[in-house]
Parts: C-alpha cells; sequence; structure tokens
C-alpha cells in the first residue's frame, strides 16, 4: 500500500479538507475517478477552483458520502460504466486499425 495512502487512512483527527488523491482513498476509489466523480456532479471541490488548478473537498462530507450506501452505489457504478465505455471505445479503435495493418501487411 501507498504509504501516503496508509498515513492518511490511519489519522485518528481529519484535517478540514482533502486533497483529490487524500479524497479518493477515504472513499476507496482511485485518485484518477474523482474527475469523473466532478463531473457526474457526484463531488464538488471547495470553493470556485479554476480548471487545472488543485482542487480541495470538505472532509465531512467526504466521510458522509463514504458511510451513504445510496451515494456509493452511485458513484461506484458511474465509474463503472466510463471504465466500460473507454474500454469499448479501446476496442473499436483497435478493430479499426487491424484491418488497415493487415492490408498493408499482405500488400507488401
Amino acid at each position: 500500500m501507498n504509504p501516503e495512502r496508509k498515513e492518511i487512512l490511519n489519522l485518528i483527527a481529519l484535517p478540514g479538507r482533502l486533497s483529490a488523491a487524500e479524497a479518493a482513498w477515504r472513499l476507496g476509489f482511485e485518485p484518477d475517478h474523482i474527475p469523473v466523480l466532478v463531473a457526474e456532479k457526484l463531488l464538488k471541490p471547495l470553493g470556485n477552483p479554476p480548471p487545472g488548478s488543485v482542487k480541495y473537498y470538505l472532509t465531512t462530507e467526504i466521510e458522509q458520502k463514504k458511510n451513504d450506501a445510496k451515494w456509493m452505489h452511485k458513484a461506484s457504478e458511474v465509474i463503472r460504466q466510463k471504465i466500460k465505455d473507454k474500454n469499448e471505445r479501446a476496442a473499436k479503435k483497435r478493430a479499426v486499425r487491424s484491418p488497415a495493418a493487415t492490408f498493408n501487411r499482405s500488400g507488401e
């Protein structure tokens, strides 16, 4: 386990705000899932951060969501669907490239 992750998960008293990676660890998601949850309006960063800036999340909100079975189900489904869509797009790209690559090889 990542030492930073282990440290944040074992804190007795959490800070008032968490970074995206820390929020992900507390929720049981991967850090790259946080932007997906934000885009789907399931999480909201503190303040009004511009795109590309570091975003922080209210610890009490993260802890509340962590204990909300309905929210966790919805968030997990959103992540599952995004991963499924991404894999399907990648498979289509491979399928489109594959016949062209085969044609070029056989044409030589």
